[in-house]
């Protein structure tokens, strides 16, 4: 009879694990088995799709790629500029050029009109100006592009400027500055790069009251006409089209601009000014402490960047590591924390732990970090940690390279900043050839406990005390906004005191 079978398979059921009967392994199959058993062959290398690269007689250098996946194109100006060139009582000049660019719009047709046209044909033209480059891009159906190019030419060689949307952009950056203290994780992230960097320098220059209103249209027109010039741009196109076709529709549109400037000079230097130290921030009105920790980090270039990420994702890369584990995990103290080294292309990135944590264990928790980072650099990495986070860094490199866009985008940064072309081929063998012995010298090279600098920003009248224990200066942080005093004539709101 089945039923005796079917009871004692129940009455197994409702015995605790260890005493259930072992299930016998089905013929060919492991008895154990473990994801650790799984084996994966190595990554391969990433490919360099063929990039046609030419320069027109006027030095503005062309890229072109061709990519039938899907009826589309689209295109990329980038510009030598960049807000560190921001005259120091002008903060916002080039971030405000940037936008009113696009809109702006053109000689020919306002902005509002340039949305409509583009609305109506599913296409964008957009405009920008960041740290060390300056873009405008497009994007377009196939049926389309010829149309798009003409706005994309436009924009770039013949923005108006108009005054009305001026004054809306500088609008939009006082509401931005009284808004400024309202996230309590911003705050600390921006006062933490102020203080490393030196807010002195144009790396911690800040937008104030003051500087916009002294932005005028003739600063815009000046700082545009400074740097949009043939011979400042890279112009990268991708998509479906046939190269030579694409090739002479460019020649076209931009073989007349002929506009001539002096070479841009190089950005400022990093000075490397640290400001060991902890600062507090008060912000009432959170009830758990922010903290950013850490100090200049490096370049790209670096030969020691590949083992530094890997260090990095070991230190705070995720719910494996060694701060999860610690400060989340084995203390409570917080619910998020991490760590990254930072590296830009052509000046030091920075070096920050970060963490929300309760406000009553701050200094516990800056402890408990310092002396994770310091473990760093006296003893080797597990095996284990090294292996798991060494490939953690090689699949990413997956997602960063995995269409025909994203890999013309990296090739346009080298180029861009001036790094060989197979920089990600080289960076990928790197990464997969780091040591123990590499992430060890490497932490005691680059991580200086001596230029620490820590800042924590929530309740202060709870943690403030117990930082004095910590054996570092503590220095009080003002998050007062200057206040709002419009120029005559000037349209302004009102900003909040902080």
């Amino acid at each position: 009879m089945r039923i005796p079978i079917l009871l004692a398979a129940f009455t197994a059921a409702l015995l605790p694990a260890g005493q259930r009967p072992a299930a016998a392994p089905e013929e060919g199959v492991p008895a154990e088995t473990s994801w650790r058993d799984l084996k994966f062959p190595p990554l391969k290398q990433i490919p360099i799709p063929p990039v046609e690269t030419y320069t027109l007689p006027n030095g503005m250098k062309i890229f072109l790629l061709e990519d039938r996946e899907l009826p589309l194109v689209s295109g990329t100006a980038r510009i030598r500029t960049g807000n560190l060139f921001d005259p120091p009582d002008k903060v916002g000049l080039a971030g405000v050029t940037g936008r009113v660019m696009r809109t702006g719009g053109t000689q020919s047709k306002t902005g509002d009109e340039l949305d409509e046209q583009l609305e109506n044909i599913a296409a964008t033209v957009e405009s920008g100006i960041g740290e060390t480059s300056g873009s405008v891009s497009f994007s377009a159906l196939k049926e389309n592009t010829d149309e798009v190019l003409a706005i994309f030419h436009d924009v770039l060689t013949a923005p108006a400027f108009r005054q009305e949307k001026v004054e809306l952009e500088k609008t939009q950056l006082r509401s931005a500055i009284s808004r400024r203290n309202d996230n309590a994780g911003s705050v600390a992230a921006r006062e933490f790069a102020n203080l490393v960097y030196g807010k002195d320098t144009p790396y911690g220059w800040q937008i104030e009251y003051a500087t916009v209103d002294n932005i005028q249209r003739d600063d815009l027109v000046a700082f545009y006409r400074r740097y949009f010039f043939p011979a400042n741009i890279l112009l990268a196109v991708w998509g479906d089209f046939e190269t030579a076709e694409m090739k002479a529709k460019l020649e076209k549109l931009f073989g007349g601009w002929n506009y001539r400037q002096p070479p841009v000079p190089p950005f400022p230097k990093v000075r490397r000014q640290a400001a060991p130290g902890i600062y507090v921030a008060r912000k009432d009105d959170v009830t758990q402490t922010f903290i950013t920790i850490g100090h200049l980090g490096g370049e790209l270039r670096d030969p020691s960047y590949p083992a530094l990420e890997v260090m990095a994702d070991i230190l705070g890369g995720g719910f494996r590591s060694r701060l999860m584990q610690r400060v989340r995990t084995k203390l409570g103290y917080a619910y998020s924390i991490g760590a990254g080294w930072g590296a830009n292309y052509n000046h030091p990135g920075l070096f920050r732990v970060f963490a929300s944590v309760r406000s009553p264990v701050t200094a516990e928790t800056i402890t408990a970090v310092r002396e994770e980072i310091e473990r760093l650099r006296t003893e080797e990495v597990s095996d284990e940690e090294l292996e798991t986070s060494r490939q953690s860094a090689l699949n990413s490199l997956v997602f960063a390279f995995d269409t025909k866009t994203k890999t013309l985008g990296r090739l346009l940064n080298y180029e861009y900043y001036g790094y060989p072309r197979d920089f990600i081929q080289r960076y990928q063998k790197a990464l997969a050839a780091v040591t123990k012995a590499d992430v060890l010298r490497a932490a005691r090279r680059h991580l200086d406990p001596a230029r620490i600098t820590i800042v924590a920003v929530g309740p202060a009248a709870e943690f403030e005390k117990s930082l004095a224990t910590l054996g570092m200066p503590v220095t009080s942080l003002d998050l007062t906004i200057p206040k709002d005093e419009p120029k005559a004539g000037t349209a302004a709101t009102a900003g909040r005191g902080n």
